[in-house]
């Protein structure tokens, strides 16, 4: 198989030559095409993802397509789906697709998970949950649970992730000690920021007579260390090494998730995801929805030199999810050199950023309306609300935020042309992509984080780079740690010296 850059793919060259005779300023005519919604829409179960209003046309499509098979894109999938050691510069393979397969029920890592999570559920010993962690081990639990709180059941649940102790201070006020289980999360069980936070919680909770292992239990993947640091290990959860803090709420990172909603829709979450990435593994390129997604990132990038993506979810629920899509993209693609360790020609990721709709339109969509920066939009939408929720106009508040929602769309594409003020002109142009499902469901949840997820990989792939590692994550804790040990060889500039010194004399 031939690894290539995006630049050295002969489709490049292709739709380099395209485009110059191509115009997408205005989407009208495009999106009110014969066939355009058959060509240009795309469905799986119940979930329906609308491209119409992308800067596309069937002769760019075809060529896309083209370019993922050039890329070896299948073959790239498969070698994912057989665990080969994809993550070159780490030499691991990439591990969290097997956390969401059936035969992980039958494994000791899930009984011990279950079992804990079934305990402390039954017997509501636990009024407060606080996971501390960072990264991964925070954004994507967190995110859950606030996608997820119509079905929550356990106790109530805090994440303490920066180093600034007024995070600590503020969930700590809001719990009791002798009953608040702590969950202390860190891959490699040396992260700075969570440990420490997590010496704070353990004096806390000793003040109050309490020993850590009645209240505290650690997901690492050094056993080794979680134990020198005081935990027995009955009170120690797994979590493989093959798998990125950035894919990891699935594994045993996701206990603050499985302790909110119980084993039976953590099950239904993970079933969700699986479903998405049956879709992903096996599906043709032509029908693949996070093939076609990741092409049109990939499309807005590096073609239409558009270098951010907006995504808005149509739901209070999923506020944090641009958050989360952040973290997910940029960790994994913000790199400038591909798997063979050669410069990148081409750029990879674009920023991700967002809000929720309808806030977001009483923001920043002044700029996405009428900026010289075009952005294309992820818009997200459940078609009906939660049957969770109970009042009076529930219905018709939730049918405005779809109009909203499709009105933005629509306005996006199309403009509004006023030639006697161009204050009030909008020229129209402006990509989106609708991405919509019945309910709010953990089934549903799950399907769309994975999807988001296989975007992610699919894009790399394309790149040729590796989305797995984050060495740039690396560098500037290293040399913090270097600062706190007093390393007197640590490389600080004359204005980085004299800060510390001021500080330290304090």
């Amino acid at each position: 198989m031939i690894d290539m850059q995006l630049a050295d793919n002969p489709i490049t060259k292709i739709l380099n030559k395209k485009l110059k005779l191509k115009n997408f300023e205005n989407l009208s005519e495009l999106v009110n095409k014969r066939d355009r919604l058959k060509n240009f829409q795309f469905n799986f179960e119940d979930l329906i993802v609308d491209i119409t209003r992308q800067s596309l046309d069937e002769d760019v499509r075809n060529d896309l397509i083209e370019l993922a098979k050039f890329a070896n894109i299948k073959e790239k999938i498969q070698d994912l789906v057989n665990s080969s050691k994809i993550n070159y510069s780490e030499n691991r393979s990439v591990d969290h697709f097997q956390l969401r397969q059936k035969e992980r029920f039958n494994s000791s890592e899930w009984q011990k998970l279950s079992t804990f999570s079934n305990k402390v559920l039954n017997n509501k010993k636990f009024n407060y949950v606080v996971n501390i962690g960072i990264g991964g081990s925070d954004l994507g639990p967190l995110m859950i649970n606030e996608a997820l709180k119509d079905f929550h059941i356990g106790p109530k649940i805090y994440y303490v992730s920066n180093v600034d102790p007024v995070n600590i201070k503020d969930v700590l006020t809001e719990c009791n000690p002798l009953n608040t289980l702590f969950i202390i999360t860190s891959k490699s069980f040396s992260t700075l920021e969570t440990l420490e936070n997590a010496l704070i919680a353990k004096k806390w909770l000793l003040n109050a007579g309490k020993s850590m292992n009645e209240a505290m239990v650690a997901i690492t993947s050094s056993t080794k260390k979680a134990t020198e640091w005081g935990f027995e290990e009955f009170n120690i959860f797994s979590l493989s090494e093959n798998v990125g803090g950035r894919y990891s709420l699935w594994s045993s990172v996701g206990m603050p998730i499985l302790l909110s909603i119980g084993e039976k829709n953590f099950r239904e979450f993970l079933s969700g995801a699986h479903s998405m990435d049956d879709h992903f593994f096996n599906e043709n390129i032509e029908k693949n929805i996070p093939i076609i997604l990741a092409l049109l990132r990939i499309w807005n990038r590096n073609f239409l030199n558009r270098n951010s993506h907006c995504i808005v979810p149509y739901s209070h629920r999923l506020k944090i999810l641009p958050a989360w899509a952040q973290q997910l993209e940029m960790e994994s693609n913000g790199k400038s050199v591909d798997i063979n360790n050669k410069k990148l020609i081409m750029p990879a990721s674009p920023i991700i950023w967002g809000e929720t709709g309808t806030n977001a339109q009483h923001s920043f969509f002044q700029f996405i309306h009428q900026g010289l920066d075009i952005v294309p939009l992820d818009i997200l939408l459940p078609r009906n609300p939660s049957s969770y929720i109970n009042f009076e106009k529930i219905n018709q508040n939730h049918k405005l935020l779809v109009i909203n929602a499709i009105a933005q769309a629509e306005t996006l594409a199309m403009g509004s042309y006023n030639k006697n003020d161009l204050n009030k002109n909008f020229s129209g142009g402006r990509p989106s992509t609708i991405i919509s499902w019945e309910y709010n469901t953990p089934y549903s949840i799950g399907r769309l984080i994975a999807l988001y997820e296989n975007i992610t990989i699919a894009s790399g792939f394309i790149w040729n780079i590796n989305s797995f590692d984050q060495w740039g994550v690396e560098l500037g804790k290293n040399l913090a740690s270097k600062i706190i040990d007093h390393n007197q060889n640590t490389p600080l500039s004359p204005s980085a010296k004299d800060f510390l010194s001021k500080y330290n004399g304090k």
